[in-house]
């Protein structure tokens, strides 16, 4: 089997040890530029203020990751207040729609209090309210503002109750539909427990600026735990094949429409052993027609990080039997002593794809002195539990 990686480059796109920051599950999209060779990359990441929760920030690059604008907030990824200081926030990733060539931002709500004791520093953390579920919504880039519009909720059919996993790898069709991985919550293919969460493929139509639901797919639930989450999709040789989270292993399904899912299956490596990933999520990479992996999985080198989630493998799969190639496993970020479990995927060029990650270290800091790993010579910040940098991993397929 040749080899079809030719290197992998490892840089900082926005450093948060040395700035006391975490940057936290980025999303990407590439977008054309007419009558320029390089594209503009369009990155989303979280900075952590609580626990998986924080203000959602984007950037851009024209010249490939050499220079980066400033991250900054949209004016209209605004939270809604609802009771008992709870909010309702969007959480988007980037799209870009090649038949409308409109820059999208697709995602799901998600609800979060603020338990803070310290008045000098928040402390969120999602909350679940009985009776009512995350809203499937997105978001319209506007150039001329530099910003995105109010985002909008996706309207669905009364008797379906569905989301969409902002952070999975989607799918546009010929046609300009778009094949989106999500949650089944309440329908009548609702058939397991409430506490396991079932995923579903979307197909949603964006038209005259107006993004509609059409239909969704097969619905699959592990009916254990707390059941599946975070599904990420792609098309390879004109099938579509699905990889989904569970608590205690991850799973793989193949379909022929990408809608229709056959069961899933445990992802295991091409000699019969489990792969070793858990509680956390896993994407794709594809070059030609070769499908990659990208995951986390236990191992030797974990050095104790938190859910084995570091370092982050890619390795080739086997589309026909729907397995892990062992002896092309590589390393594409090493261990840093840092969790790495959430990350986004795209091919930026014909030659080279990008993973994004952010590196996430967890721990009260407020006792470093001068000269120790994580000492930021300011008064003026505070030492607070989330550090890390957002990583970028260059993928050079070779020629």
């Amino acid at each position: 089997m040749s080899v079809a990686i030719a290197k992998i480059e490892n840089e900082v796109i926005l450093p948060g040890r040395r700035d006391n920051r975490a940057w936290f599950e980025p999303g990407i999209a590439v977008v054309p530029v007419p009558g320029v060779v390089c594209p503009e990359v369009f990155v989303v990441a979280k900075l952590l203020t609580g626990n998986d929760v924080g203000p959602l920030f984007f950037l851009r690059t024209r010249d490939l990751g050499k220079t980066w604008t400033p991250a900054a907030l949209s004016r209209n990824w605004h939270k809604v207040p609802l009771a008992d200081h709870v909010f309702e926030e969007p959480w988007f990733v980037p799209f870009y729609h090649t038949k409308s060539q409109q820059l999208l931002a697709l995602g799901n709500t998600h609800f979060v209090v603020d338990e803070g004791k310290d008045s000098g520093q928040k402390n969120e953390h999602h909350v679940r309210l009985p009776g009512r579920d995350p809203s499937a919504v997105y978001s319209l880039w506007r150039e001329q503002q530099q910003d995105f519009l109010p985002w909008q909720r996706l309207s669905l059919p009364e008797n379906l109750s569905l989301g969409l996993y902002y952070a999975g790898q989607k799918h546009e069709c010929p046609d300009g539909t778009i094949l989106v991985p999500g949650y089944y919550y309440k329908g009548p293919a609702k058939t397991s427990a409430p506490e396991h969460v079932c995923v579903t493929v979307l197909r949603l139509e964006f038209r005259d600026g107006e993004l509609r639901f059409l239909e969704h797919g097969s619905v699959h639930v592990i009916e254990e735990k707390r059941g599946l989450a975070e599904p990420s999709l792609i098309c390879c040789n004109g099938q579509f094949f699905l990889t989904v989270r569970h608590d205690a292993r991850g799973y793989v399904a193949r379909s022929d429409d990408g809608l229709e899912f056959q069961p899933l299956q445990p992802w295991l490596f091409d000699d019969g052993e489990t792969l070793g990933n858990y509680n956390t999520q896993q994407h794709w990479l594809k070059h030609d027609n070769r499908l990659f992996l990208v995951y986390n999985r236990k191992s030797e080198l974990n050095h104790g990080v938190f859910r084995s989630r570091a370092p982050l493998f890619v390795a080739e799969v086997d589309q026909e039997r729907l397995c892990v190639i062992r002896d092309s496993e590589r390393i594409l970020i090493p261990e840093q002593r840092a969790r790495m479990g959430n990350f986004a995927i795209a091919d930026v060029t014909a030659d080279e794809s990008w993973v994004i990650t952010g590196d996430w270290l967890e721990g009260m800091f407020s006792g470093v002195q001068p000269g120790d790993r994580f000492y930021v010579d300011s008064p003026t910040i505070n030492y607070n539990q989330y550090i890390g940098d957002l990583l970028l991993a260059r993928v050079i397929w070779q020629p």
